[in-house]
């Protein structure tokens, strides 16, 4: 099949991208659906006043070549700028910034375990493929590498602010990945005077519109329709039916099993989601100690963690405003918070700011995104579906439920959707792509400090 007709659905960063490499090697025929008013999923954008802002916190790794690649793609790499931020951890009423000297000095841990510690970042710093991590856990690599002193101290709660669970449960694979990236120790990029999640967002709509994609937004897949082996067409609110050769899903497996609960691909129903509850406010409050990113490590705090969205990009926003925003991952959905009412939200995140920095939080403005399936659980168990349906043999997956061990990032989703779109080029011998090719070839120039 020279030119097949691809329907991809879904809009977020993997979609986008398995649109862009199909169309660019010259698929002719490429649609995407999305459901939301714009492209980009959970890298989406707000606004208030004339500025945007993220929907929660997203910083851009030096490490994350993929995402670098497309940012250059759409011409907005040499306006990312750097900058080193202060992650704190708050223990026991006290603040902790585990990347200083002094406050590693100062944290409760005994020494041994501080010297354990540093063996364990130093072996993750190193270590670059983890798939023979897959079957042990996250205890395991700690406890082996760190020990168990440095388990309780730190990555327990650590698990928990993530997962809500323990670290006994949670993948070893994904941990260690999660290490390698340093996104506490190293610098984080952003763009001023931007928000350059909407910034990558905007670029990649240009990128496919420049290679002929359709686009369909506000748009709802309600059924999908089957004959034989194959899925034929999309089905969307309206009772319009959109007809493909081939299928590439992007959304999140639970919802596509809604629509094809007799996918038997292994591994997928196995998949399930966290849930994140993110609350963006802005005040004219100076807030100190200055820092960017704080986990909120004791019990009874409803936020996991606190960000200073304006420490890591002052000229986000209106001049002297600080954005901060509050995140708490939830090991699901069908928790009680997950559904409460953004005003009680606001006062409990309120009395979580209170008791960190002794005053009450004055916002002028807040924004409180939902969202139900965000990140799949990592278990042990856990392990990416194939790329290709093993039931209907024209569908194909990308998404962030197949980037396991790699952590959940712009980038990994990006690189998801090129390796989807790859496949549909050698199966349906529709041409070639250069992007993978691309994307391994790259190297980040420089780093522009802020």
């Amino acid at each position: 099949m020279q030119n097949p007709s691809v329907v991809v659905l879904g809009g977020g960063l993997s979609g986008v991208a398995a649109a862009y490499t199909l169309a660019r090697a010259g698929v002719q025929h490429v649609t995407v659906i999305e459901r939301g008013d714009r492209l980009g999923g959970l890298a989406g954008s707000f606004e208030r006043d004339g500025h945007f802002y993220p929907l929660g916190y997203h910083h851009i790794l030096h490490r994350d070549r993929t995402l670098l690649f497309f940012l250059q793609l759409i011409g907005a790499l040499s306006d990312v700028r750097w900058r080193r931020i202060r992650m704190f951890f708050r223990v026991g009423g006290q603040l902790y910034d585990l990347g200083s000297p002094s406050g590693f000095l100062r944290f409760p841990m005994a020494v041994s375990d501080k010297l354990r510690f540093l063996r364990l970042m130093l072996f993750t710093f190193g270590k670059r493929e983890w798939t023979d991590w897959e079957d042990r856990t996250a205890a395991d690599l700690i406890d082996t590498w760190g020990g168990r002193g440095v388990r309780q101290a730190i990555f327990e709660e650590l698990c928990r602010l993530k997962f809500e669970l323990s670290c006994d449960e949670v993948s070893g694979a994904w941990l260690g990945a999660r290490l390698h990236f340093r996104e506490g120790s190293a610098p984080l990029g952003y763009i001023p005077n931007a928000n350059w999640t909407k910034v990558l967002c905007d670029g990649v709509a240009r990128l496919l519109a420049d290679v002929g994609v359709t686009t369909r937004l506000r748009e709802s897949v309600v059924k999908l329709h089957t004959r034989g082996e194959r899925v034929e067409e999309v089905e969307i609110g309206s009772g319009e039916r959109i007809g493909g050769d081939v299928f590439v899903s992007t959304i999140p497996s639970v919802v596509y099993l809604g629509l094809l609960p007799g996918d038997a691909t292994p591994h997928l129903a196995a998949i399930r989601y966290t849930a994140l509850i993110s609350l963006v406010c802005a005040t004219r409050q100076v807030i100190r100690p200055d820092f960017y990113w704080m986990n909120l490590a004791s019990r009874g705090h409803a936020a996991g963690g606190i960000f200073l969205l304006s420490s890591l990009n002052p000229t986000i926003g209106r001049p002297g405003d600080t954005c901060v925003n509050f995140v708490t991952h939830l090991h699901d959905r069908t928790r009680p918070l997950f559904t409460a009412a953004d005003e009680e939200l606001l006062r409990r995140y309120g009395g979580d700011f209170r008791a960190v920095f002794g005053f009450d939080l004055a916002p002028f403005w807040t924004n409180v995104a939902r969202v139900p399936m965000y990140s799949p659980v990592f278990t042990r168990s856990f392990r990416n579906p194939p790329i290709r349906s093993t039931t209907w043999r024209n569908v194909y997956f990308a998404g962030n439920y197949r980037t396991f061990p790699s952590i959940v990032s712009t980038g990994t989703a990006l690189r998801s959707g090129v390796e989807a779109g790859q496949a549909v080029l050698e199966d349906h011998h529709a041409g070639a792509t250069d992007l993978p090719g691309a994307l391994a070839a790259f190297r980040l120039a420089d780093m522009p400090r802020a």
